[in-house]
């Protein structure tokens, strides 16, 4: 034995010096095989070195840091895929390097990303669910509410609705007389009074199943069969306009009435069926759904046409053969030339409601109808 160190002592469980060492596995490793190993490492000459301490900290910063930074840039589930090659990176040179005798932090980097992982997931989806919420509030001031779930659901990442092409019913409606009835009032009251007309609007284009497209002063535009098709889209465009130029005009004329002004407005209502290319237009600060194309640009062009006509609604020829029952009170009106059209366009309508208004002078001196029969407002082209 000379020239070697001996390590004497007991390895008897019952003697109660055996212990858990990382490489006994479930094991216990006896006390004084424990010190032959400790006393072998010193002969060695120590083999194993702790690393730098700023290598440490700097992996765990960049644990910390990297998923969040790279969430900005790319998808979050490439930045977890990229964040776990590095975990699987870390693992293996940390073995290599302790194979190397160079002992690197390992617990506190990996626990950093753990974190990392942990915060970054809480902040994108409590920020995606303030944002859909955010959207969910958006669409339901256009759409029906019920149908604003299926709506989201069809919206890409960026709350975005696709462009479709879709057979639908677009409306367009104006307040006649308006104009001059606003430069006689100060205009807290004008928008006042705009904010009620529209409100009472709104909700009965909603309640049909529409869809608000945009206001335009106190005009309205609005579809019916998209962003949700609708195989009835004709009949519920007509059960809105029934609606608005019925209970809702009066009850709006009844208002203004009890605020103490004049009263009596009518209004000019247009639809049309056909083809529509529906979609999210605009930029990444702001986009509007929208209907385009030449059925959008025919339905302003018959509302503008009930101008100095005693008919409050216009119905194209297309509209009315898409209803499932059509109205036994639609009556035909005549055939019109309308422009950016080759054929006359046959027009229907409804008899105005019980107690509707008549014409207004004014209305009719301030607003005739021009000869192309085109809407003040512009349509969207």
């Amino acid at each position: 034995m000379r020239g070697k160190i001996v390590i004497v002592g007991a390895s008897a469980h019952e003697l109660q010096d055996n212990h858990p060492t990382p490489t006994s596995g479930a094991q216990q490793m006896a006390g004084p095989e424990i010190q032959a190993n400790a006393t072998a490492t010193v002969l060695a000459g120590i083999p194993l070195r702790n690393g730098p301490g700023w290598l440490n900290v700097l992996l765990i910063v960049l644990f910390g840091a990297a998923l969040p930074l790279a969430s900005i840039r790319v998808r979050l589930w490439r930045a977890l895929a990229g964040e776990l090659v590095l975990a699987a990176a870390f693992v293996v040179a940390t073995q290599l390097a302790f194979d190397g005798g160079a002992i690197i932090t390992f617990t506190y980097p990996l626990l950093a990303l753990v974190l990392a992982i942990i915060a970054t997931l809480t902040i994108v989806l409590l920020g995606e669910a303030f944002e859909r919420q955010h959207a969910r509030d958006i669409f339901a001031r256009f759409v029906p509410p019920g149908v604003v779930d299926e709506v989201l659901a069809r919206t890409d990442d960026d709350f975005r609705l696709g462009g479709v092409e879709r057979d639908c019913t677009v409306l367009f409606s104006d307040l006649r007389g308006f104009t001059s009835f606003g430069e006689s009032q100060p205009a807290a009251k004008v928008i006042e009074v705009v904010n009620f007309y529209l409100n009472e609007m709104t909700e009965a284009i909603l309640a049909a199943g529409g869809t608000l497209i945009a206001y335009m002063g106190d005009g309205i535009m609005a579809v019916f069969g998209t962003p949700i098709e609708q195989s009835d889209h004709a009949d519920r465009a007509l059960v809105a306009a029934r609606e608005m130029m019925g209970p809702r005009l009066r009850r709006f004329n009844d208002w203004l009435a009890d605020q103490g002004h004049e009263s009596g407005f009518r209004m000019g209502i247009g639809l049309n069926s056909g083809t529509v290319m529906a979609g999210n237009v605009g930029s990444a600060q702001r986009v509007e759904y929208t209907a385009i194309g030449d059925t959008t640009n025919t339905a302003s062009r018959l509302e503008g046409m009930t101008k100095g006509t005693p008919y409050m609604l216009f119905v194209s020829e297309s509209t009315r053969e898409r209803m499932a029952q059509i109205p036994e009170d639609m009556v035909f009106v005549d055939n019109f030339d309308i422009r950016g059209r080759v054929n006359k366009m046959a027009i229907y309508s409804l008899p105005d409601p019980p107690g509707a208004p008549g014409t207004k002078p004014a209305a009719a001196a301030e607003e005739t109808p021009s000869p192309e029969g085109e809407s003040p407002q512009a349509a969207p082209q």
